[in-house]
Parts: C-alpha cells; sequence; structure tokens
C-alpha cells in the first residue's frame, strides 16, 4: 500500500492508503519526487470541471524517479529522474495517427480518473514512452512544472509568435506567465493583464512589458496606447472558468488580421462571438489543447536558464498538507503561485 491524497468529494481531500500501482508491459512506477497542484486540480476540488469528478486521486504536473519497470520496457532505467507527459493517447485515430495525440478521440490523463490514479501521492504508473530525463541541475520541483509551461509552449506555437509581435495575455497564472516568458524569448513584446496585484508584480518581474489591472484601469485605452491604436497582434486567453468576459475583451482587443488563442478551461460550452467584427477584421480565433510534442523543447529552456520554472514555486508542502494547498488556492492566499507537493 502507498500513501495518496484522495479526492473524495466536492472540497474534500484526504490522505489514504491506497494500492500500490503495478506496471503493466510497457509501463514505469515513479517514486513521486514532485507533484504541482493544477488549475484544473482546483476546479475538481471545487466541482466545477468539465470531466473530472470524485472519487479520484488527482495529480498530472509531476516529476520523480523510476523504481519499477515493466517487462517490456528497455529504454529507461531504474533510478533515472524523469519529468512525465501525462495525456495518454489511444495510438491509432487519424489525429494520433497525424503526430497531433493532444485531440485524441479517445484521450485520457493520469488522475482524472480512478481508473488511472494520479501523482498525488508515493508512486505513480506512467507509460515508459512518456518519460523525459531530467538534468541533473534541474530539480525534480522545476520538472513538475514543465508539463504546465509545455501547454503555453503550445499557445505561443498556435500563435505562431515571431519576433517584434505584440503578445496580449489575459491570466497571470503559471500557463499566462509560461506563454509571457516564451513569446518574449522569441522576441515579441508582451502585455499581461489580471485582476491581482501579486500576479502581476510576479509578471513584471519575469520580463512583462507591461501590465495592467482592469479593474483600476482603462484597459481599452492601455492596449491601445501600446499598440499605436491597433491592438495585439496576438492574443492568448488563459484565464477561463466560469466567465467569458476575458475572452470578449481578447477578441475587441486584438488587431485586424490577428489571432487570438483560448489555452483557458472554460466551464461552459459557449461564449459570445462577434461575428461581424470577426468576420470583418479577419481574426483568426485558434483553440489550444495539450502539449504535443512541445515536452522536450520547453524541457531545454528550462535547462539553459531561459524558462525560469523554479521561480513559479511560491509552495512546496509534504503529501499530509495537500488540504492546505487546495486551502491556499482557493483563497488566493500568501501570493500562492504554484505549490509543489513532495511526497
Amino acid at each position: 500500500m502507498m500513501r495518496a491524497a484522495l479526492l473524495a468529494d466536492i472540497g474534500v481531500v484526504r490522505v489514504v492508503d491506497h494500492p500500490t500501482p503495478s506496471p503493466g508491459p510497457d509501463d514505469v512506477i515513479l517514486r513521486v519526487d514532485a507533484n504541482a497542484i493544477c488549475g484544473s486540480d482546483l476546479s475538481a476540488y471545487r466541482g466545477v470541471h468539465s470531466r473530472i469528478r470524485p472519487p479520484t486521486i488527482l495529480g498530472h504536473e509531476f516529476a520523480g524517479t523510476v523504481v519499477e519497470l515493466g517487462t517490456a520496457v528497455r529504454s529507461v532505467a531504474l533510478g533515472m529522474r524523469v519529468a512525465a507527459e501525462p495525456n495518454i493517447a489511444c495510438g491509432v485515430c487519424r489525429y494520433c495517427r497525424r503526430g497531433f495525440p493532444n485531440v485524441c478521440v479517445d484521450y485520457l490523463v493520469v488522475g482524472e480518473d480512478i481508473s488511472r490514479p494520479g501523482a498525488c501521492a508515493e508512486y505513480v504508473k506512467v507509460p515508459a514512452s512518456q518519460l523525459y530525463p531530467l538534468p541533473d541541475h534541474v530539480s525534480s520541483a522545476e520538472g513538475a512544472l514543465v508539463q504546465p509551461l509545455a501547454i503555453a509552449y503550445h499557445a505561443v506555437d498556435r500563435g505562431r509568435i515571431a519576433a517584434d509581435q505584440t503578445v496580449l495575455i489575459f491570466g497571470a497564472g503559471p500557463i499566462g506567465l509560461g506563454a509571457m516568458m516564451i513569446a518574449r524569448e522569441r522576441g515579441a513584446r508582451t502585455i499581461v493583464v489580471d485582476v491581482l496585484p501579486y500576479r502581476l508584480k510576479m509578471a513584471t518581474h519575469l520580463g512583462a512589458g507591461l501590465v495592467v489591472d482592469p479593474l483600476h484601469e482603462d484597459l481599452e485605452a492601455s492596449i491601445r496606447e501600446q499598440t499605436d491604436g491597433y491592438g495585439a497582434d496576438v492574443t492568448i486567453e488563459a484565464v477561463g472558468g466560469a466567465q467569458t468576459s476575458t475572452f470578449e475583451d481578447a477578441c475587441r482587443l486584438t488587431a485586424r488580421q490577428g489571432t487570438v488563442v483560448v489555452v483557458g478551461s472554460f466551464k461552459h460550452d459557449l461564449a459570445p462571438l462577434p461575428i461581424v467584427s470577426f468576420k470583418f477584421r479577419e481574426l483568426d480565433i485558434i483553440g489550444s489543447q495539450g502539449h504535443p510534442s512541445t515536452f522536450g523543447p520547453t524541457l531545454a529552456l528550462i535547462a539553459r536558464g531561459a524558462l525560469p520554472a523554479a521561480e513559479l514555486i511560491t509552495h512546496r508542502l509534504p503529501l499530509d498538507r495537500v488540504a492546505d494547498g487546495f486551502a491556499l488556492l482557493t483563497d488566493r492566499a500568501e501570493g500562492v503561485m504554484k505549490i509543489v507537493i513532495e511526497p
């Protein structure tokens, strides 16, 4: 048996004894060294996630040490420290065959269903093909952040962000800040919008060209002033949730022939679309899902210091304090950005 944090009900997380996983032929077992609490974990905790329902063992942002190998595994060694890609695709649908497992018709995510327990536990089972060795100088806590930052990397790719563009980012959480840093790495000018002062302070610290608090500043005037009146070349929506105003603002503040990238996870499937403006201004509105082929490049940026993942980690807690971590995130207390659980 192992210890694991069970989401037993909405708003109820407790540490329980749970069967230790056994590997299938192509799997490995990791001793979990670090598991970051994700925004979607928090949504499940609050009962507003579109897919995750209790009971389940959460945790899909993680790194660990290989302690057991499946009988068919040859590419992984015992004792190897790795980050793990948690999205498990079918491998046979048309999208998997085309190299887009992120939109697989039958994919599942480690930690989103009790049938595939997550890494908010002492051990977790992962397909060996989805492991990325961590360089010695990259900590396991940083390795746990590869997953959310790889989502940000894919969003930047989807927006085709390039040098000298102006990129507007709604949401200064870990994914929004990751997108800001990756866009800046590509030579873009960045503007970050959020309503939490401590998040805007972090955005400034990490290199945002401008930060805007729409509760205390004129959002439209600020963006128009920074873009010669045109609007942003690319806007990334990284908020989501039950509201839709950030999507509407993103469409309004993007320049003609610009691109809106939606990476935030919304509670509802419908949002107002300014269809006349959308057609007249030739906007592109693009969805961004997951992290296809971006784990490797993201880890490379972290390893060379271009993507300072450690700067996003504000709290590190043992497994028996995981409920405290969810409380901090719910209350947005203590300047919380990213909480890493270290079983």
